[in-house]
């Protein structure tokens, strides 16, 4: 067909079929893909209780937490999913507030937000996703995002509904929890590593300096390592590790210092509020701790032992101006124990 045969694409004729709704040659179908909303035919009018229905079913095939609610915030539909997710059967979830099972933290900001949409019903709300805490029906807590919008189509005279979207973030913490716990330890001895070390180290310091608190550090070095791994084989040599490692924890005073694997076979251990007195306390119990090990279940001889070198330094009146010049204070501290015999600990002055 020429283009002087389709009479829509002749310039002759100014009529077209998008603009006239009147003139069809009936020899083509209509495209209303780029049509003016006004003219796509709307679909049957549906009571509004056969939409409820239709929704009702619908939601049980989508594989979140679906929940209606009004602006009373009582829930009105609930699909199997989040029944899971509230810990509650379907029926004993339909007449109550959704917001019984929201955590103390987050109740009264979605009270105020439905306050406000009560003040204001042209507005229309579309909230979240935002991670919350629900405190479950059977006592358990479970961390979920949430997201809730208006739905329109449905509202009656009086109220408005509101669609309730959650997602379980269960399993999604427990993988990011996993993951960071991974980046801040040591694989061999899992302590904490090197990064997490520097950070906590930070952490502490301007924690301390800013209450006018000491904080110590104590840098710990197994003597002869080489030796030990050169007659015992790197695979006894990593056990060794992991005992004094194990060692060296257990004599943390309390839970708010840190011990890390610095580097090889150097530990060091973070004393947030102890004094260097303090520290050597600690250090003594680290001595007595590892010149205690045996390596007899690893197939060594009784007469087989470790000693460890130690270095201490302390901030409590402005010693130090950061804490990178602490940790060097405690290294140099370090050295002077291992040259002067090892198996000994050293307090910088």
């Amino acid at each position: 067909m020429s283009d002087n045969s389709n009479p829509y694409n002749n310039r002759s004729n100014p009529k077209n079929p998008l603009e006239d709704p009147s003139i069809n040659d009936n020899k083509q179908p209509r495209n209303f893909d780029h049509a003016p909303i006004s003219y796509v035919r709307h679909l049957p009018q549906i009571e509004e209780s056969e939409q409820l229905t239709l929704l009702c079913k619908m939601i049980e095939f989508i594989s979140e937490g679906i929940f209606i609610i009004n602006n009373e915030g009582v829930i009105e539909m609930v699909n199997s999913y989040a029944a899971k997710l509230f810990a509650a059967p379907k029926e004993a979830l339909i007449g109550r507030k959704w917001s019984d099972f929201l955590n103390d933290y987050y109740r009264d900001e979605y009270h105020e937000l439905f306050e406000s949409l009560k003040a204001n019903e042209e507005a229309n709300l579309s909230h979240g996703p935002k991670e919350i805490m629900l405190n479950c029906a059977d006592g358990s807590s479970l961390a979920a995002d949430l997201s809730l919008s208006c739905l329109p189509y449905l509202q009656t005279k009086a109220n408005p509904l509101f669609i309730g979207v959650l997602h379980n973030l269960t399993s999604h913490k427990a993988e990011y929890n996993k993951l960071r716990r991974l980046a801040r330890t040591d694989h061999l001895t899992g302590l904490a590593n090197r990064h997490a070390f520097e950070n906590s180290l930070n952490e502490s310091w301007m924690e301390c300096v800013t209450n006018n608190q000491p904080i110590s550090m104590l840098i710990i070095d197994i003597d002869y390592f080489k030796q030990f791994n050169d007659q015992h084989g790197h695979i006894n040599g990593d056990k060794c590790l992991k005992k004094v490692a194990a060692a060296i924890n257990e004599c943390i005073p309390s839970r708010d210092c840190l011990t890390a694997r610095y580097g090889g076979e150097e530990f060091a251990m973070i004393l947030p509020r102890c004094n260097a007195n303090i520290a050597e306390v600690v250090a003594k119990r680290v001595q007595k701790q590892i010149s205690a090990l045996s390596f007899v279940d690893q197939g060594l001889m009784p007469a087989v032992k470790v000693t460890v070198s130690q270095g201490i330094a302390c901030e409590q009146r402005g010693e130090y101006n950061k804490p990178e010049a602490l940790l060097c204070s405690a290294d140099n501290a370090l050295y002077k124990a291992k040259s002067s015999g090892r198996d000994r600990i050293n307090v910088s002055k």
